[in-house]
């Protein structure tokens, strides 16, 4: 299960800051693209297993983001995205075409609290 370590990277990119800050954290949103293969239940278990041992962590809620794979067929100019890899065009069957995206992974941003509990 490579959500684990993935959800392990997360806390580990979001807690330095939590606690330069000394700030509870609310959410934290997270971009990831389909050629990453994850499942988001599996990743949502692994993180809230994990935020429990971090106080300024506990309360935090995983926000995922979904990006598709994006192509281009050079043979009949058509455009789709597409929820899995294909390896070629669904309009037709052309091999050739133009990949992007997919494969993003990062923390987009966090949402915290302050001391006087107001959202930033």
């Amino acid at each position: 299960m490579h959500e684990y370590s993935i959800a392990t990277g997360i806390v580990n990119s979001v807690l330095p800051i939590a606690e330069e800050r000394d700030v509870e954290v609310k959410k934290v949103f997270v971009v990831a693209g389909v050629l990453r293969a994850i499942m988001p239940d599996a990743l949502r278990f692994s993180f809230d297993a994990i935020k429990r041992r971090h106080p300024l962590l506990t309360n935090a809620e995983l926000c995922l983001k979904t990006v598709l794979l994006h192509g281009e067929c050079a043979d009949c100019g058509k455009g789709f995205d597409l929820e899995r890899p294909m390896g070629v065009c669904p309009y037709c069957g052309s091999s050739n075409v133009e990949w992007s995206g997919g494969n993003e992974l990062f923390v987009e941003k966090i949402e915290i609290f302050t001391d006087n509990q107001e959202e930033r």
